[in-house]
């Protein structure tokens, strides 16, 4: 995120030198120039501005409180002045690096709709490869990438996730399975222009099940709860000052889903249109950043909560050999976010607690679309393997695609 403090330090400094005439045909200079030689990096520009007056508002504060820790403010200060502060001055550098997405806020959770393709599919005649009861072991990772474009209030990133699961669930009868699942997802993340980095650790327990009530319709619900652990790295660049900086923090995760196909026949292809809902709620605990620059951090509490509903189709087509049958598909999905708003989120430097600038966040790209083909091997002995790709795609604030691989053994 990218402080967001309505005063922008040159309209400042202009507004109390200049007259009003003067500043009217000034600023319309400045309209034709920027018309004839466009501004770059103008994202840049306006976060230092805007730290920069952070920065300077505390060290001209004429009484600061007794919490702020004066000798280390007035080293911080001292240095920002001993290497040519000006405030305004475009010439300096003073990128505060305040845009940190939070990537692991859209971590999905674990989807196991894929693993009963062939549960989902009907198909259950002799030879499919489908178990009629017992127990099931489910094995399954998952690794991914996600790109993130720079914005005016947030940092760009890449991020490479990596996931194992193990579950266990109990298929009562044709009809319907119960089960549950524990898993571990990493999520490593570099942000652009070597501002730093962010990695996460999710534990997530999960349980899910299938059910059919027809022959032609199947839902499938699951919940889970997963404790998460962040670690952050922020490079500091600030005129003369430069560092870097460390966080530790910790938070938790409560999702919900639910999801209807009904299955039906397009000559040998089974077309299933599906609805699903996802509810994820991410609370993360408020830290301090650890460092020498001076300039490290407190961060409060946040929450973000996201609510989406998809709408689409899979395509599948089961062949029948003498070892199973074989289910390639593909699907498509168009998705809307209904909630995972824009935020204010007050932050504070460690040396003056109690003095904060507010954080704004980007709000989401509300329509996106999921595409992706997978396919499933189910064996005569009751084993089934998987494996599914999916791209998002239409999302002016990600990009990503993920593959998932695993097998379920029923015995």
């Amino acid at each position: 995120m990218k402080p967001s403090i309505q005063t922008n330090s040159v309209q400042q400094f202009l507004a109390t030198h200049l007259s009003t005439s003067r500043l009217f045909f000034l600023t319309l200079l400045l309209a034709l120039l920027s018309a004839f030689f466009p501004l770059q990096a103008s994202a840049d520009t306006a976060i230092n501005d805007r730290f920069e007056l952070y920065i300077f508002n505390i060290c001209n504060n004429p009484s600061p409180p007794a919490s702020w820790d004066q000798a280390k403010l007035n080293t911080l200060c001292t240095a920002a002045s001993t290497g040519g502060y000006v405030l305004g001055n475009a010439g300096y550098s003073s990128s505060s690096n305040l845009g940190t997405s939070d990537p692991s806020s859209g971590t999905t959770s674990p989807n196991h709709r894929e693993v009963y393709e062939c549960l989902d599919d009907f198909n259950r005649e002799a030879g499919s490869g489908c178990a009629t009861g017992g127990w099931g072991l489910l094995l399954s990772t998952q690794f991914g990438r996600s790109v993130r474009p720079e914005t005016e209030l947030e940092n760009g990133f890449q991020s490479d996730l990596r996931s194992l699961l193990i579950g266990l669930d109990y298929r009562f009868t044709d009809s319907f399975i119960l089960g549950a699942t524990a898993s571990q997802t990493r999520d490593d993340a570099d942000f652009i222009n070597n501002a730093g980095s962010l990695k996460t650790i999710n534990n997530i327990l999960t349980m899910y099940t299938t059910w059919l009530p027809t022959e032609k319709i199947s839902v499938d619900g699951y919940i889970g709860y997963g404790a998460v652990n962040f670690d952050s790295k922020r490079q500091i660049y600030f005129g003369p000052i430069s560092g870097t900086t460390i966080g530790n923090t910790t938070g938790r995760q409560a999702m919900a889903g639910i999801s209807s196909a009904y299955q039906s026949k397009l000559g040998n292809i089974n077309v299933s249109p599906f609805l699903n809902l996802d509810y994820i709620k991410t609370d993360i605990r408020g830290y301090n950043e650890s460092g020498t620059t001076n300039l490290e951090l407190h961060y409060g509490d946040r929450t973000t909560i996201s609510a989406t509903a998809s709408l689409g189709a899979r395509l599948s087509q089961s062949y029948t050999f003498k070892w199973g049958s074989l289910t390639p598909s593909l699907h498509g999905a168009g998705v809307h976010e209904f909630q995972n708003n824009s935020t204010l989120i007050n932050n504070e430097l460690v040396l003056t607690p109690g003095t904060g600038f507010l954080v704004e966040t980007d709000a989401p790209d509300r329509d996106y679309f999921l595409s992706g083909l997978g396919v499933v091997a189910a064996l005569n002995s009751g084993t089934q393997l998987f494996m599914n790709y999916e791209k998002r795609s239409g999302d002016s604030l990600l990009d990503s695609w993920v593959v998932s691989l695993g097998l379920l053994k029923e015995f």
